[in-house]
């Protein structure tokens, strides 16, 4: 008999964009998803486009992460001398505190000289006061397995302490390359913990041995976490 414990559900924290977004447009994807539950209270972010909202999700899922931030504001400084604000799109910080700005633009765009010459301006302006670096992202980054996974831990990212507690005690079980459904058959869980392994390959527990989406036959070994 499986007990079910009860937790206190904290709902996000509101978004931190210092604009705000659309709540609908005829040509853009837009809306907010929200990220970190794994860890507790959930934080809220927006999003104006389909492309904000993939390199979101590949930002918030690379390794070493701990927050993204969207809709940042900085002042710079125009050809003509006037001061013009800028809202970064994403403000990503990795562990040490090392922040990268990161401007989302489709190619197209981002390759003009009008951008490059916006983006020379607020890189010159937000460098170290906000950020200590400045990307510009475009889809050429969006690659389909890269964005598989990160979507694959996004919809796994909410804790099941019931499963979560007892996969982590059976990782020495785990003993050079295995499968997902090994795993699960060792451990005594089954099927219903499929998730709770995407959680242990999300923090590094298990390392994932093929790119993409991750099956019940994907291979699997010990992580280095």
């Amino acid at each position: 008999m499986i007990v079910v414990e009860h937790h206190c559900y904290q709902p996000p924290k509101p978004s931190r964009a210092m604009r705000p977004f659309a709540r609908k447009t005829p040509n853009h994807f837009v809306g907010e998803l929200t990220f970190g539950e794994e860890k507790g209270q959930g934080q809220t972010l927006g999003f104006g486009s389909k492309l904000e909202h993939d390199i979101a999700l590949i930002s918030i899922y690379r390794p070493g992460v701990i927050d993204v931030c969207e809709q940042v504001e900085v002042s710079f400084i125009k050809p003509d001398g006037k001061v013009a604000r800028h809202y970064i799109d994403y403000i990503v910080t990795e562990e040490g505190q090392f922040r990268t700005a990161v401007l989302v633009k489709k190619k197209y765009v981002a390759d003009g000289a009008k951008f490059q010459d916006i983006a020379a301006r607020v890189a010159l302006a937000a460098i170290p006061s906000v950020a200590d670096k400045v990307v510009i992202a475009t889809e050429d980054i969006l690659e389909l397995n890269l964005l598989m996974r990160v979507e694959q831990f996004h919809s796994c990212r909410f804790a099941q302490p019931f499963f979560d507690q007892r996969l982590s005690a059976a990782l020495d079980q785990i003993e050079g390359e295995t499968t997902i459904r090994e795993f699960l058959g060792k451990s005594g869980i089954g099927y219903e913990g499929f998730h709770g392994v995407i959680r242990l390959i999300r923090f590094g527990k298990i390392k994932a041995l093929s790119p993409g989406l991750l099956t019940l036959s994907s291979p699997i070994e010990l992580g280095s976490i």
